[in-house]
Order: structure tokens, then sequence, then C-alpha cells
């Protein structure tokens, strides 16, 4: 694992955790994270992938962890309106530039987000071609104004959505009724208890077992 920056289109310095792959040109997974969390969340899940052969790179997003200087500003994501929330979108423009200079394959990109890093994955795969696989832990029907039920009609690659049925921010039912505006190949897993996002790895640590077979066998495929 290498830590690297670079800068937005907005002057925001973003700290990732890049898993180089084994060889060039191989399939490139974004990790986003949830809320409070930060890139470190991704890590057991990216080290796996990169055993698998992707490459992975694991943002903080603005106003997490170590992304926290804009233009000599402090950001701080508690300070954040909704609007600066969405405002994370350029992180993930800037994560892609960056990805294109490592000779991965950017065109095949797979995206995995957690809380608003899931719904903030689904917007951008319902605005790129590039993105040909999402998973989704906990996605939320509105974070933040991010509408994902207005965004999946918009994606029509293969999705996993992972959620808990006793999640308290209601992301179960959110699941529920994302999975059926899903287009295309789609797969949802509502597992007991409660835990929320990439906690779910701590809680049940198989499951990501499980995501990287499905992973596996839908890169692959295309």
């Amino acid at each position: 694992m290498e830590e690297i920056t670079f800068i937005t289109e907005d002057g925001v310095k973003i700290s990732g955790n890049y898993f180089k792959p084994k060889k060039e040109h191989a399939p490139v997974f974004l990790l986003l994270h949830m809320m409070p969390a930060t890139k470190e969340s991704w890590n057991e899940f990216a080290a796996r992938l990169q055993e698998k052969g992707f490459a992975a790179l694991a943002i903080d997003l603005r106003g997490h962890g170590r992304s926290t200087d804009k233009n000599g500003t402090r950001l701080d994501y508690k300070e954040f309106k909704d609007s600066e929330h969405r405002e994370s979108m350029k992180d993930i423009a800037a994560a892609k530039e960056f990805l294109k200079g490592q000779g991965v394959d950017i065109s095949g990109m797979a995206i995995a987000g957690a809380s608003i890093g899931a719904n903030l994955a689904l917007w951008q795969a319902s605005i790129d071609k590039d993105v040909l696989l999402l998973i989704l832990l906990s996605p939320g029907l509105n974070y933040r104004g991010i509408q994902a039920a207005q965004l999946a009609p918009h994606y029509s690659g293969p999705v996993y959505i992972l959620t808990s049925e006793m999640d308290a921010t209601n992301a179960a039912q959110s699941s529920r009724e994302l999975f059926k505006i899903f287009p295309g190949d789609k797969e949802l897993n509502i597992r007991q208890g409660n835990s929320h996002g990439t906690n779910m790895f701590i809680q049940e640590p198989d499951l990501i077992d499980k995501l990287l077979e499905w992973t596996t066998n839908k890169i692959y495929k295309y």
C-alpha cells in the first residue's frame, strides 16, 4: 500500500491509499468510505482485491481523514452543508484522473461505497460509462441530497447491495426499494444485525469473500 495525494479541480488536497496491481492494465476499484470513517475502513477489502489481481484506490473524501486542506483553508465534514458533501464528486473525478496515470484499465472501473459513499458511487456510475460494476453498502434513498432512486435507472451494469436489517438509518428498506429500480444484473444481501457500511465486515468477515467471489465472476465476464 502506498499513500498518495492529488488535487481536485477546486483545490482540495485528497489523500488516498493506493494498492498497486501485480500486472499492468489490471481492473481497478475505487473505494469510498462512509461518514465519519476514513479510507482505512477499506484496507482489508482493498488488500484482498490486490491479491486477486486488482488495483484499488481508497480515498479520504474532502473534510475527512487527511483530506482537509482546500487552498490553505481547513475543511471539516462536521461543518458541511449538504451541498458541500455533494462536492465530493470532484474528489471522485480527480481520483479517476490519478488512476489514468497508473497504467490500469480505467475503462472497466468498479466502485464500492459505504453509506454516503454508496450514494456517491451510484451518482458517478449514473454519469460515467467507464464504471462497469458497483458495490453498495448501506445505501440510502437520500443522503445529503443525493437522490439514489433518481440515479439508479441510469446505471445498467452489475450491482451488489449489502445492508443490515436493523440498520438504524433504515438502509434495509432503502436497499429493497433501490433493488427494484436497478435495470441490470443485481443482487441484494440483507444481513441480520444492525451494522452499517464497512462495519459489516467487522461483524462478518466472510462477507469480504462473498463480495470478492461475486466481483471476480462479474469483472472477468466483461
